[in-house]
């Protein structure tokens, strides 16, 4: 009878905690074939959620929060009440082809977040993961450098979080603290590299391969755990 008690309570607790976290975001959020050594941290939280709960991939490559909105009704549809969303954009923001201004990333993010909070769901607002930190003509024992933009738009985020008074997880300098530590040959060993796009050489410091991809998960679930977010009740 015991036995029987424990299990039924234990099926009972799973049953009240079943969620999905949502993703909207850019590439380094967006799903990624298992075949290719492109990683997606999104995907790599996967592995570490506790039975029952999911992911609900809806991250594109490349998009802005600008560029997210004509898809912001569908994505809106897969969210459900008790769901948890992270919203993480900034980098394709900050590029001058598709430059999205302080005003107009800021209260897009807010829009999101309300129109989460309407569907029951949790926002959890993130900046965007840092960029690799050194280059291809590197050498070892070279000073770190995280790419301006990404401390500007993360701070952006931060001030939306703080204002709404919602969860926020700072990627940026999560991510940049563990490739600093990590030194050169260490932080390039996380993203693509030497690689090839359209059919030309480049060398991508932007997109985290699957070890980076995992290692930034990682970050952000002892993250949300520290912060004792309720989010962290989906991860085992």
């Amino acid at each position: 009878m015991k036995t029987l008690l424990t299990t039924c309570l234990v099926a009972a607790s799973l049953a009240v905690s079943a969620a999905n976290i949502v993703l909207i975001g850019d590439s380094t959020l967006a799903p990624r074939d298992a075949k290719t050594k492109l990683g997606s941290w999104g995907d790599a939280l996967k592995p570490s959620l506790a039975p029952g709960n999911g992911i609900v991939n809806r991250s594109v490559g490349g998009r802005t929060v600008r560029t997210t909105k004509p898809a912001w009704k569908k994505s809106l549809e897969m969210i459900a009440k008790g769901d948890f969303v992270i919203i993480q954009f900034g980098i394709n923001d900050a590029n001058k082809k598709k430059l999205v201004e302080e005003a107009e990333f800021k209260k897009t993010i807010a829009e999101f977040a309300d129109d989460v909070i309407a569907k029951g769901a949790t926002p959890i607002i993130c900046s965007p993961v840092s960029n690799a930190g050194y280059g291809k003509t590197g050498k070892p024992g070279d000073p770190f450098k995280l790419t301006a933009s990404r401390r500007t738009y993360g701070d952006y985020a931060k001030t939306v979080a703080a204002e709404k008074k919602l969860a926020y997880v700072d990627m940026t300098a999560l991510t940049a603290a563990e490739l600093s530590k990590l030194g050169r040959d260490g932080a390039l060993a996380l993203y693509m590299g030497e690689t090839t796009r359209k059919g030309k050489p480049t060398f991508d410091t932007t997109h985290p391969a699957k070890a980076g991809a995992t290692r930034f998960a990682e970050l952000f679930i002892a993250d949300v755990k520290a912060q004792k977010l309720p989010v962290a009740q989906l991860f085992k």
